[in-house]
């Protein structure tokens, strides 16, 4: 199926690393044709002809749904073409089909309702496909162009006008690439909303706290916060990396360098906060029983979270979803990670630092320490202990 395409290319996605590489290259040989295949045959009964932004411009959807089904750091760097939908059809309701590992960022982003979660289990894709067809919509937009998942979405849906940010091997699943092809995520969707006709005024995730979510963050801020040694000491949040599967244990410090630049900061006079959930919470519980100056913060929603984290000097985490969170909240990060993982989720903005290495175990803390130095150095009045 003949697609119209809008705007450059370029940035595609940086070749796959390791002894790995061939296998998985033959594997997705196989594996892309017949997807490809699958994505022109979900929206055979639809209409199919080629879409531009003039036709954009003649539309005045009732109904708008968008899809992206996995991470919460890729939902949040995905909000610029979310607020631009938003403000180009104010009127339109923008319904968002999340996944079942970031539902939890809906909730700060007011002006999207949220549909049913698409599982992984074919019963709930039954579910969902009755669900999205009983209702009437103009447009549908999928938020991760190389998703079969968002394939599925379009086409239950069965919008006339279906929107992908860049051309993929699920493309014929849509009528109208906006040609957004960025391997970095938020440049990509800050493109694609410029293409629409709202460029962000900055480079960052959106996420409103509510107002019930600020008091309590306020409320255990001071829990946290106020029983600290003396005022004036910076508070930095420090991620505990999730290692629950091979795919993140590679991305993520063993416990004995957490422990360590909980100990350094520890020791430069700030208070540690160490962010955690589901097993995670049980290393964060062991950090602070050896480094006096850490504590944990409590498993609480993600507004709440967010409320918490904005009072934070520093963030310091591996490439994960709060650290797009703290880069919404406003406050200084350091990520460290794979060279890949910071051309494409790298925080922009001169309060933020990167450390990679091709082994993300071996980087050293020093690099991580004095990265958070420099910052705190570059810094105001700490903020933490104010509620």
């Amino acid at each position: 199926m003949a697609t119209a395409e809008v705007g450059p290319r370029g940035g595609a996605e940086p070749p796959p690393q390791g002894p790995w590489r061939r296998l998985k290259r033959a594997r997705q040989s196989v594996k892309r044709p017949l997807q490809t295949a699958f994505a022109a045959a979900m929206v055979a009964p639809l209409d199919r002809r080629p879409r531009g932004l003039a036709d954009l411009d003649a539309l005045a959807p009732e109904r708008i749904v968008v899809s992206r089904t996995d991470r919460i750091g890729d939902l949040l760097c995905g909000t610029p073409l979310l607020v631009a939908l938003h403000r180009r059809w104010p009127d339109a309701r923008i319904v968002i089909i999340p996944g079942a590992k970031n539902r939890a960022a809906v909730a700060g982003l007011p002006f999207l309702e949220e549909g049913p979660a698409f599982r992984r289990d074919p019963a709930s894709w039954t579910r969902l496909a009755w669900w999205l067809g009983r209702r009437r919509f103009a447009l549908s937009v999928s938020l991760r162009a190389e998703s079969m998942a968002g394939v599925w979405v379009s086409a239950w849906s069965r919008a006339p006008v279906r929107v992908a940010t860049h051309r993929t091997y699920a493309a014929p699943s849509c009528n109208l690439i906006l040609g957004a092809d960025e391997f970095h995520q938020l440049r990509r969707y800050a493109h694609a909303a410029e293409l629409l006709g709202f460029p962000p005024a900055e480079l960052r995730p959106v996420f409103t706290v509510p107002a019930d979510a600020e008091r309590r963050g306020a409320a255990l801020a001071a829990e946290l916060l106020l029983p600290a040694p003396p005022d004036g000491r910076p508070v930095v949040g420090l991620q505990i990396p999730h290692r629950a599967s091979r795919r993140h244990a590679v991305r993520a410090w063993a416990p004995e360098k957490v422990i360590e630049l909980a100990r350094r900061l520890g020791g430069d006079g700030c208070r540690v906060v160490l962010c955690a959930t589901g097993k995670e919470r049980l290393e964060a519980a062991r950090v602070a029983a050896l480094v006096p100056q850490a504590v944990v913060a409590p498993a609480v929603p993600l507004t709440v979270f967010a409320a918490l984290q904005r009072r934070f000097d520093l963030f310091v985490a591996q490439y994960t979803g709060t650290l797009h969170l703290a880069d919404a909240m406003r406050v200084a990060t350091v990520a460290y990670g794979l060279p890949s993982q910071e051309e494409g989720w790298g925080v922009i903005g001169p309060r933020s630092r990167s450390i990679t290495g091709p082994v993300v175990a071996e980087i050293p803390v020093e690099s991580v320490l004095a990265a958070a130095r420099a910052l705190l150095a570059r810094a105001g009045p700490p903020k933490g202990r104010s509620a």
